[in-house]
C-alpha cells in the first residue's frame, strides 16, 4: 500500500515539475520593461565595459534571473515591435507594410482584437502602459488631439496608461492620460518652436512634456499607479521607456555620470528608472512575487551625419559597441536591428543566473504569460496567432528548444525569415544590380556577422525559406508550426 502511495505521488509530481500554477491571490505581478532603440551591446552583462557605462540594476536582474544570448524583435523599427507585443501578431498582416506610425496616423490596432492586456485582464489583472505608445490614436487620420480620443490606450484592455504618442521628441510634446491630453487647460492651439525632427511643436495649452525629464516623469507615474492598488491586486504594467531614442537627453541626475557622453549617461538612465521600479516592489514586499521582462523595440541607431559627431558616435569612439559585434542597426534588415537584450526575472521560481541561447522574440512574450500565468487558458485560435511561448526554455534553459520559424521586417519593409540555424533575408529589387538588394542567405551557426551569403549554393535551404515565407504570409504561423 505505501509503495503504491510513493509511486502515486512520484507520478503527480513528475506531472507538475514543468508546471507553475498561481492561485487567485498569488498569481505574480509582470512588469515588462521596454527600452527604446537599445541596443544588445548597451549594459555589462551583454558585454559593455564598466569602464565606459554602468549598468548594475540590468546585471543584478540577469545575475537573479534568465539572461537570453538570441533574443530578437520583429522589426528593426519601433511601431513593428510594439504592435507585435500587444497583440502576438506581425505588424505586416496590417496594412502598415513598411516604416512606422506617424504622428497624425489612426490607431493601428482593432480593438476587437485580443490584446495581451485584455487577456491579462481576463485573468484578474489590473492593467497599465506607462511611456512611449507609437501606436497611433483615432479611427481615422487627425489634426489634434483635442477631446476625448478613441480609440485611445485604454481601448486595449489597459486600465490606465500615461502615453507619450510617438517618442521622445514628437510633435505634440504632451502627454495622453487615458484618453485625454494631460492637463489640458483649453481648446487653443499655439504652434511653436521645433523638435528634433524640424517641425513646429503643436502647441497645445497643456503641460508640455520636459526632455530631460520624461524618464523620471515615466517612473513616477508608474510608481504612482502601482501604489495606488490594493496590495493584493496582480498587476500588469508594460513599461515602454522613451530612452535611448534620440534626442539624446539624459536627466539631470545622470548628466556626466558615464565615461561615454551623454548616450552612456542616457543608458545609464534606463538602469536608474529600472532600479527605481524594483526599488519600489522590495519596499512594498512585492518583489519576490514579480516577474519582470526587460527587453528593447529594436537595435541601437547609428547616426551617419557628415562631419557631425552625435552623441551615439562619441560613444561608439569611446568604444562602446552598442550592437555588441553585430552588422548593422536600426532601421536595417542585419542582426544589428533585431538582436537585443532579453532577461526573465522571477525571483524563487525560476533559475538563477542562468543563460539561454535558444532564439525567442518579443513577439512571445504574449504566449509566454499566457502559458506561464494562465496555464493557456482563455486563449482563442485567432488570439497571439504569431507568438510561441518560451517557459520550456525559461525552467530549464540548458534543455534543447527550438522555436518555429520566426519573421523580421526593416524599416522598408523587406523581410528575413530565421529557421534552422539560418537566416534567408528576400530580394529587394528584382531590376537592381546591386548586391545588398539581392536575395540572402546566411548560416547563423558559422557566419553570425552575416558576410558571406549562400543562396547560389545553399540553392535547397533557399527554396525551403521561400516555402516558408510565402506560406506564412498568408497563414499564422500557428496555422503552419506548432511549438517544439
Amino acid at each position: 500500500m505505501q509503495r503504491s502511495i510513493k509511486l502515486y505521488l512520484i507520478i503527480i509530481v513528475s506531472i507538475f515539475s514543468n508546471s507553475i500554477i498561481f492561485s487567485q491571490s498569488k498569481k505574480p505581478n509582470v512588469i515588462v520593461f521596454i527600452a527604446d532603440d537599445f541596443g544588445y551591446g548597451s549594459t555589462n552583462i551583454y558585454g559593455a565595459q564598466e569602464a565606459l557605462i554602468k549598468t548594475p540594476n540590468v546585471n543584478k536582474l540577469a545575475k537573479e534571473g534568465v539572461k537570453f544570448t538570441n533574443a530578437y524583435t520583429t522589426g528593426s523599427v519601433c511601431t513593428p515591435t510594439r504592435y507585435a507585443l500587444m497583440t502576438g501578431q506581425y505588424s505586416w498582416r496590417t496594412k502598415l507594410k513598411k516604416g512606422v506610425v506617424n504622428m497624425n496616423d489612426p490607431a493601428l490596432i482593432d480593438v476587437k482584437r485580443k490584446t495581451l492586456p485584455k487577456y491579462m485582464q481576463s485573468l484578474g489583472y489590473k492593467t497599465a502602459m506607462v511611456g512611449k505608445w507609437h501606436l497611433g490614436f483615432k479611427e481615422k487620420k487627425f489634426n489634434n488631439l483635442l477631446g476625448n480620443i478613441y480609440p485611445a490606450p485604454t481601448d486595449y484592455g489597459l486600465d490606465y496608461s500615461f502615453a507619450l504618442p510617438n517618442n521622445l521628441d514628437d510633435g505634440h510634446k504632451v502627454y495622453i492620460e487615458n484618453n485625454k491630453i494631460y492637463g489640458l487647460r483649453s481648446d487653443k492651439i499655439s504652434p511653436y518652436g521645433k523638435s528634433f525632427y524640424g517641425k513646429q511643436y503643436k502647441g497645445y495649452d497643456a503641460p508640455q512634456r520636459v526632455t530631460e525629464q520624461v524618464t523620471n516623469d515615466l517612473t513616477s507615474k508608474s510608481i504612482e499607479w502601482m501604489k495606488s492598488l490594493d496590495k493584493d491586486q496582480p498587476f500588469f504594467l508594460y513599461y515602454a521607456a522613451a530612452a535611448v531614442h534620440h534626442p539624446i537627453v539624459p536627466s539631470p541626475q545622470m548628466r556626466g555620470k558615464s565615461n561615454a557622453g551623454a548616450y552612456g549617461d542616457f543608458i545609464q538612465d534606463i538602469d536608474r528608472s529600472l532600479g527605481d521600479l524594483i526599488a519600489f516592489l522590495e519596499e512594498r514586499g512585492l518583489r519576490e512575487n514579480t516577474i519582470i521582462i526587460f527587453a528593447s523595440d529594436n537595435g541601437g541607431d547609428i547616426p551617419r551625419k557628415k562631419n557631425l559627431v552625435m552623441p551615439e558616435n562619441f560613444a561608439i569612439n569611446k568604444g562602446l559597441q552598442i550592437n555588441g559585434n553585430y552588422k548593422g542597426d536600426k532601421h536595417t534588415i542585419w542582426d544589428g536591428g533585431f538582436r537585443i537584450p532579453f532577461i526573465v526575472n522571477h525571483p524563487k521560481k525560476i533559475g538563477e543566473d542562468k543563460t539561454s541561447n535558444v532564439t525567442v522574440s518579443t513577439i512571445d512574450i504574449y504566449d509566454f504569460l499566457a502559458d506561464y500565468i494562465g496555464n493557456n487558458k482563455g486563449l482563442d485560435f485567432e488570439d497571439a496567432p504569431d507568438s510561441y511561448s518560451f517557459k520550456k526554455a525559461l525552467l530549464k534553459p540548458n534543455k534543447f528548444y527550438e522555436r518555429p520559424p520566426l519573421v523580421h521586417r526593416d524599416a522598408q519593409g523587406r523581410k528575413a525569415i530565421r529557421f534552422e540555424g539560418w537566416k534567408f533575408i528576400e530580394e529587394k529589387n528584382k531590376d537592381t544590380k546591386r548586391k545588398m538588394n539581392a536575395e540572402m542567405l546566411f548560416s547563423l551557426t558559422k557566419d553570425k556577422k552575416e558576410s558571406t551569403n549562400l543562396a547560389k549554393t545553399e540553392t535547397a535551404v533557399v527554396i525551403k525559406a521561400k516555402d516558408y515565407l510565402s506560406k506564412v504570409i498568408v497563414k499564422s504561423s500557428k496555422e503552419i508550426w506548432k511549438n517544439n
